[in-house]
């Protein structure tokens, strides 16, 4: 170790800058152990090293700055130090460490002697950090001029202190001209300015920093929006000490959005989607103000335009009826590729030189026009920009064009939608017919004609369909449902129009006059009469019409309300036929509603009561039994005959509860009977079709005799043909069922329903009826006399009372006595009584013997 190291190393260690000696031949002698540290040394390594290694590049001389090494430089030659003179500036150069990482530093480089003996002292400073930030800073100066957003700088007061070029760009200002203005001054002068200002220091006062959108006018004048980032910079007392505002054109961006918005709530309202496509063509005009716009529809193969803005009348007199085909110009060729089309210059256009010279006539340079894909893949139409000079579309067309081809999908797509709804809103599922929802409008419509012929309306309504169904199951029943449709549907002419309103129901709509009305009701019965195949199985079925007349000013309810009224009558009248309306079927019907409320307020109410007719033994004279019948003498509609309330009551179902209040009174009034010992062996009660049908007879039966004590034998039911023929199965059922309670079962009216000798035998009745029609003529008609003789030969050969209902002459009593009938009932004897004449006309008639003259 020489002299000078060892008396400067204790001094030399404690400096905080990297320190080196070295002698006259560039080995270095000494190195603190900062510079050891900076060089990647350690001590013995750096004093073995030379200058040289550590600045390979480029190592100024000492006495000439911060310049390179000249030819006269002794550095040339490491060995020579006679020319070193003190450089205490420094200057910045390069030092190799030793795992060859290259830093750059500031060397400072200084010559001392030392008893006569030259040596020279290198101090070195790090200047990563310094280069560091020297590239931050030239960085960001390029950021600053380089990017398109205007960038401010404002001071506490919010005066601009600088600006950068694109603010002229964006402004239409120079950006020394802002120096010192006030940010508000930028503000477009609207009302709104003193809000956003607000707003502005609002934000500014929380001290973080914020978004805010702003108005401002641009280079011409025009109104624009930007977006302002605004960061605030504070000192390290917290003082406000300058605030940065980055500036954003979004004036493109509100007005695209501002476009879907409308749209959008356009779709919500659901506005036509010409009138959308239309309006949508006109704000991509004032957006793209270098442009026009039409949107192409596609029905089939014809294009249509469904929005045109401002193009030229003759644009689109030639658009209109185009092929969606590469003939069909750019918008055809689009919708049938299902590729955009761009026409860069009419000019030089070839393809369509209908179009183009159309095009050039009316000042149109370019076309770009892209296809309008629904979501399932169909192609629904076309979108085209009209440019007025020859060019290809910018990203502002493209970003607009492509919004708007969207919102096209999605409002073709509603449209559809809402003609598909309406389309089954209006359309049977079934047959496809229109349903009673287009018949209702169809009515509406016509019904604000003037002066229009008349229509009629044909309701027709299958008879028992029900029992079909039952027959066929609901699969081959829809099927006959589909068989008939397509024959009415084949029927009818003209404008005629056939509907399925419900079921098995359809009404023809037609302008016929009464003559051609009346021919097309025949013509629609004699179709219904023809036999249907289903499945192989041949099925028969008849229709009842009604028919109305719906002229000028007539509520289309009312028109209706007389089909039905028609339709009522024509069943009524025996079914499979047709009947008009006329005013006094509405009486009709106005009595049946009357009957109707006023009798399921009767039976509530227990206003009702029963009378009884005796049925005599011919032989004995003795009572055989009773029959009660139901009496109804209303307050105000006076005494009400079984033959308009009864049928009332089967048609608006009210018949099961009159016929189990029939049932118990029955029961209650033979319970008292057998009480008091009055001889009334069995009562007879009447049940419906209805009632035979209902599960829970037999349990109603049971429960009432149970409640009123009353020995089963002595109750017997009446069942009328008609009950057993609709259907035999369920009938057979409830009768055994019946029969094994202990009561009887009575077949009424025997001879007027058509049924079968095997029906009848397969029943377990205890007595027949023959019906009171056959009394009529049963003196003096021998036809009748042998039907009767058979009739009771039938029942006595089954183990049957027969009981013969309606007499009311001697001569027909001598008769039935004659040929075996075992009992009589009529007026002959007595008619029905209350219960305390039938006891005054049970003590005269005891035991007296049954005398026909």
């Amino acid at each position: 170790m020489s002299d000078i190291t060892r008396i400067s190393s204790p001094l030399l260690e404690k400096l905080p800058l990297a320190v080196m000696i070295a002698d006259v031949s560039g080995c270095i002698v000494y190195g603190n152990p900062r510079a050891c540290h900076l060089t990647g040394y350690d001590s013995t390594e750096l004093e073995q090293a030379r200058i040289g290694r550590l600045f390979p590049d480029s190592l100024p001389p000492s006495g000439t700055g911060c310049g390179t090494v000249d030819d006269t430089s002794p550095y040339r030659d490491p060995t020579g130090l006679a020319v070193i003179s003190t450089c205490a500036a420094g200057c910045h150069t390069t030092l190799r460490r030793r795992d060859g990482l290259k830093i750059p530093v500031r060397l400072c480089r200084e010559s001392v002697n030392w008893n006569g003996t030259p040596y020279e002292l290198l101090t070195l400073q790090d200047c990563r950090e310094e280069e560091g930030l020297r590239e931050e800073i030239e960085i960001s100066r390029l950021i600053v001029h380089a990017t398109d957003r205007g960038i401010l700088s404002l001071d506490p007061h919010c005066h601009i202190t600088h600006a950068n070029r694109a603010i002229t760009t964006l402004l239409g200002v120079e950006a020394n001209a802002l120096h010192g203005v006030a940010f508000g001054a930028l503000l477009s002068g609207g009302d709104s300015d003193i809000e956003t200002l607000r707003q502005f220091h609002h934000h500014l006062a929380r001290r973080t920093g914020f978004e805010l959108d702003v108005r401002t006018r641009g280079p011409r004048g025009t109104e624009l929006r930007l977006r302002c980032a605004v960061t605030p910079h504070y000192g390290t007392d917290g003082a406000l000490t300058d605030i940065i505002v980055i500036l954003h054109d979004i004036t493109q961006d509100r007005q695209l959005r501002e476009l879907q918005r409308d749209v959008v709530e356009a779709l919500t309202d659901q506005f036509p989607l010409d009138e959308m496509l239309d309006f949508m063509c006109r704000r991509i005009e004032l957006i793209a103000p270098d442009c026009l716009a039409v949107a192409m529809l596609s029905t089939g193969a014809i294009l249509r335009p469904g929005g045109h803005g401002s193009i030229p009348m003759p644009m689109l007199h030639a658009l209109e009826g185009m092929e969606a085909s590469t003939t069909g110009g750019a918008c055809g060729t689009a919708i049938v590729t299902a590729e955009e089309v761009v026409v860069p210059d009419f000019m030089t256009e070839t393809r369509w030189p209908a179009l183009r010279e159309i095009a050039l006539q009316h000042g149109l340079g370019a076309e770009w026009t892209v296809p309008i894909i629904l979501r399932n893949g169909d192609v629904a139409g076309s979108f085209s920009l009209y440019f007025r000079k020859p060019g290809l579309p910018d990203a502002w067309h493209r970003r607009i064009v492509s919004a708007c081809t969207h919102l096209a999908m999605l409002a073709i797509e509603q449209q559809r939608s809402r003609e598909s709804i309406l389309r089954l809103s209006y359309t049977d599922r079934l047959t496809s017919l229109p349903n009673r929802m287009w018949l209702n409008r169809r009515m509406q419509e016509l019904d604000n004609r003037m002066g229009a012929s008349p229509i009629s309306l044909l309701i027709i309504d299958l008879d028992r369909f029900r029992k079909i169904v039952e027959a066929l199951g609901q699969g081959r029943a829809d099927q006959l449902l589909l068989a008939l449709a397509h024959r009415l549907r084949d029927s009818i002419m003209g404008r005629d129009v056939l509907i399925r309103t419900e079921g098995d129901e359809f009404v023809i709509l037609t302008e016929e006059n009464a003559a051609d009305v009346t021919l097309l009701a025949e013509r629609t019965i004699h179709q219904l009469e023809e036999p249907f195949t289903i499945d192989g199985i041949p099925v028969s079925v008849s229709g009842s019409i009604g028919i109305s007349t719906h002229a000028d000013g007539q509520d289309v309810e009312e028109s209706l309300r007389q089909a039905y009224t028609a339709l009522a009558q024509a069943k009524k009248a025996g079914r499979g036929c047709y009947r008009f309306f006329h005013p006094s079927m509405s009486e009709q019907t106005n009595d049946h509603v009357i009957l109707a409320s006023n009798l399921r307020e009767a039976i509530a109410d227990r206003r009702l009561t029963l009378v009884y007719q005796p049925q005599v033994n011919v032989a004995t004279g003795a009572l055989h039994g009773v029959e009660a019948l139901s009496r109804w003498n209303d307050p105000v509609l006076g005494a009400v005959p079984p033959g308009r309330f009864i049928p009332v009551a089967e048609e608006t179902g009210q018949i099961r509860a009159l016929g189990a209040w029939s049932l118990r009174m029955a029961c209650e009034q033979m319970a008292n009977w057998i009480a008091r010992g009055v001889p009334v062996p069995t009562v007879s009660v009447n049940l419906s079709a209805i009632q035979f049908q209902d599960p829970e007879l037999v349990s109603q039966l049971a429960t009432v005799l149970h409640q009123t004590n009353v020995p089963p034998e002595r109750l017997i039911v009446e069942l009328t043909e008609t009950t057993m023929i609709e259907n035999f199965e369920q009938t057979m059922t409830t009768a055994l069922a019946i029969r094994n309670l202990g009561i009887g079962l009575s077949m009424d009216d025997f001879g007027t329903g058509y049924s079968s000798l095997a029906n009848l035998a397969s029943l377990p009745l205890s007595e027949v009826k023959i019906d009171r029609s056959f009394m009529k003529g049963f003196g003096s008609t021998g036809n009748v006399r042998q039907v009767v003789t058979a009739i009771i030969r039938i029942g006595h050969t089954l183990g049957m009372t027969v009981i013969a209902e309606g007499v009311e002459e001697p001569d027909q009593c001598n008769e039935l006595r004659a040929i075996g009938c075992d009992v009589i009932q009529g007026y002959y004897f007595a008619r029905p009584m209350d219960t305390a004449s039938l006891d005054t006309w049970l003590r005269q008639r005891r035991a007296e013997p049954v005398t026909c003259p």
